[in-house]
């Protein structure tokens, strides 16, 4: 008996699939995040990545994560997903760099995560190879780690998302749609100057100025009423008749989804908590109207 159960074959675990109703969660987070547009080059294939930054360290291309097998994600169990996604970090131990906003999403609610993770496995696989990246000498080795400890912003995930209001509002800002990478400043040392909060950055990501949205009437967006924000995000039209272009019109109409896609209380709690946080006086380009 005792051979018998020595040489019993493994009984593969069970493994039960997500529902639709996790599915269509992680379709809409994954929209709250502007619809991970990184992963898309213009006129590309969804999540197949390609799309390209230039900075200091060197060039990066964005990461195939379609569930393809070869050159996605799709060999990746759920927890090597989100490792990399709030951790930066391959199954392989490499580490990513933080053009992935992962010191930021580390502040997405496990519930949210996984069903990001959920929904990414019900894409269209792309078999595309990744590009390799063309780094300084000892960026990876010596001056990434250095400047993640000295200098990177790290969000702590809460137990549970927050429902509705100014909370709701502020976790969508800050963990999700992770509007702080493109809308901050940055110091000299590339790290965002977060006495700065949303302040605007003259040089965002792909050289775009990115304004300020703090409620400064002057040079934010505090002459706009929460609605006006609010409809902002989902439609892409300002209060003076013009329409978002550039990366902001991107994320709002997304990939497989976008802020477009929220709902009218997301997009209200996210105006909401707008216009607590402190007004700066910044003016990026032509005042926003």
């Amino acid at each position: 008996m005792c051979l018998l159960v020595a040489w019993r074959a493994p009984v593969a675990a069970q493994v039960t699939p997500p529902s639709a109703a996790e599915v269509a969660r992680g379709r809409y987070m994954f929209g709250a995040t502007g619809g991970c547009g990184c992963h898309t080059p213009p006129k590309g294939q969804p999540n197949a990545g390609g799309r390209r930054y230039d900075g200091p360290y060197g060039t990066v291309f964005s990461s195939n994560i379609t569930p393809d097998r070869q050159t996605g994600v799709g060999g990746w169990t759920d927890e090597q997903i989100i490792t990399a996604i709030r951790l930066g970090r391959r199954p392989n131990g490499e580490r990513l760099l933080p053009v992935h906003p992962y010191p930021v999403f580390n502040g997405m609610a496990e519930e949210d995560l996984r069903a990001i993770v959920a929904f990414l496995r019900t894409t269209s696989p792309v078999t595309k190879a990744n590009q390799p990246k063309k780094l300084i000498p000892m960026f990876e080795s010596v001056f990434l780690p250095a400047w993640l400890a000295a200098f990177a912003p790290r969000e702590t995930p809460p137990p549970k998302a927050p429902t509705a209001g100014v909370p709701r509002g502020e976790y969508l800002i800050r963990a999700v749609a992770h509007c702080g990478e493109c809308h901050t400043p940055r110091t000299m040392t590339m790290a965002t100057d977060n006495s700065r909060f949303l302040a605007g950055n003259p040089k965002g990501p792909e050289d775009q100025a990115m304004p300020n949205i703090t409620p400064d009437p002057e040079t934010g967006i505090g002459k706009w009423s929460v609605e006006e924000i609010a409809d902002y995000l989902g439609s892409g039209n300002k209060p003076d008749g013009d329409v978002a272009g550039g990366l902001m019109g991107e994320v709002i109409e997304g990939t497989l989804a976008g802020y477009k896609d929220l709902t009218p209380a997301d997009r209200t709690a996210i105006a909401q908590y707008l216009k607590t946080i402190p007004p700066i006086r910044n003016k990026i380009g032509k005042p926003v109207k």
